[in-house]
């Protein structure tokens, strides 16, 4: 058995390698730090079809360069959508205007404490893949399903994070199926470990003496005059809840504590987009965005081909649109620039989980604390926060 790549910062654990193998000889195992890496077993022909479809290795032509991109930040109109969304439902929009029966929409979804990707047929069905996991997903058998769909001449919307889809579209190199194929790509800080919160959850389960029945990690709630985000909800078998801003593993995830390796180098850290409409949560609404009321959030939306401009007369009919310059959406949102910095704890957090010590006590050690400043800054009315940047600029 063979490593695929020696250098852990060179795999983003895409899939598409073991997807493309014409003998089936790449399998995927975890590591130490919990990511799942690529082997290669004795049955390997050398036939370099892995290192052709690696969005690593084959990203010149990946990128969305010919056209100009729009930027909008939404909301969706239905309030019970945005509500079980984690910003201003743009995927549901997205889905809604380019799917209809007997289409294909792919999401990540939890499936016991992995996520994984699947796919549904009906824009009802796509619950499951609202919300951020901040745990890598896997892909599976994703990659041949979508081609097997897409060749059957049905029309197929993926969802995922970046180096996911310059995978997929290195995988599906004809021209003819991938003119079915619209790709949604997230604003992504990184992956968490699927190790560290496997063990998270079963810290957690023995705490509190049940098996945990589901997890949320982005959930809404306005209060005192902030809009809060990043609420986890947790219920357990027992019938037991928690909410909490204060999770360990959200707050780990949100430091980039425990982000995969190659995320830290990420090549697709850059406001030229692989997808064809881009989505993430706009940030600074009230200092970016006065005349959009109420402290509800809302989505950055990019359109980056003429494919994903064909839906914009649809996506105003379902959501508020504003149109917003592309330079601010980049300078409040990092990874359109940078990848995530190293956390400076991360070496030493690892260390310890591969001693076997207890999750939740490290990330109780490891985490960075606030300072008392930063706290109070937490605390303050929206409106105020806005005003006070207002006033320094």
């Amino acid at each position: 058995m063979l490593y695929f790549t020696e250098n852990k910062y060179d795999c983003t654990g895409c899939g598409a390698c073991s997807a493309v193998c014409p003998v089936n000889c790449i399998s995927f195992v975890r590591d130490e730090e919990g990511f799942d890496y690529p082997i290669a077993d004795s049955h390997c022909i050398n036939c370099g079809n892995c290192e052709k479809v690696c969005p690593i290795v084959n990203t010149s032509d990946l990128f969305y360069l010919e056209n100009v991109q729009k930027s909008f930040a939404g909301r969706h109109k239905n309030n019970e959508v945005w509500e079980n969304s984690a910003s201003g439902g743009a995927f549901t929009a997205i889905s809604s205007a380019y799917c209809n029966s007997d289409n294909v929409i792919y999401g990540a979804k939890f499936e016991g404490a992995e996520v994984i990707h699947d796919y549904v047929t009906s824009v009802e069905d796509i619950g499951l893949f609202r919300k951020s996991k901040y745990i890598q997903s896997k892909m599976d058998n994703s990659y041949k399903e979508i081609r097997s769909q897409l060749l059957e001449g049905r029309k197929v919307l993926f969802s995922g994070t970046p180096c996911q889809i310059a995978g997929i579209r290195n995988y599906l190199k004809e021209a003819e199926i991938n003119n079915n194929l619209l790709c949604i790509d997230l604003v992504c800080h990184g992956v968490g470990s699927p190790g560290v919160f496997d063990k998270y959850i079963d810290s957690l389960e023995k705490k509190y003496n049940s098996r945990i029945k589901s997890f949320s990690f982005r959930n809404k709630k306005q209060k005192f005059g902030r809009f809060i985000e990043y609420i986890v909800n947790v219920e357990f078998d027992n019938g037991r809840s928690i909410e909490t801003e204060e999770d360990l593993y959200n707050a780990a995830f949100l430091q980039a504590l425990l982000i995969r390796p190659s995320c830290l180098k990420c090549k697709f850290a850059r406001s030229e987009r692989v997808g064809d409409i881009t989505i993430a949560d706009f940030k600074r609404k009230n200092e970016l965005l006065p005349e959009a009321k109420g402290l509800d959030n809302y989505s950055t939306i990019i359109i980056n081909s003429a494919k994903g401009d064909e839906l914009l007369s649809q996506l105003r009919k379902s959501m508020v649109l504003y149109n917003v310059n592309l330079l601010d959406i980049i300078r409040t949102n990092s990874p359109l620039k940078n990848p995530s910095k190293v956390h400076p704890n991360r070496e030493d957090f690892f260390r310890s989980y591969r001693m076997g010590k207890p999750v939740e006590l490290l990330l109780e050690k490891y985490l960075l604390k606030q300072s008392i400043k930063n706290k109070v800054w937490k605390f303050l009315p929206d409106k105020l926060r806005a005003a006070i940047k207002r006033g320094i600029k």
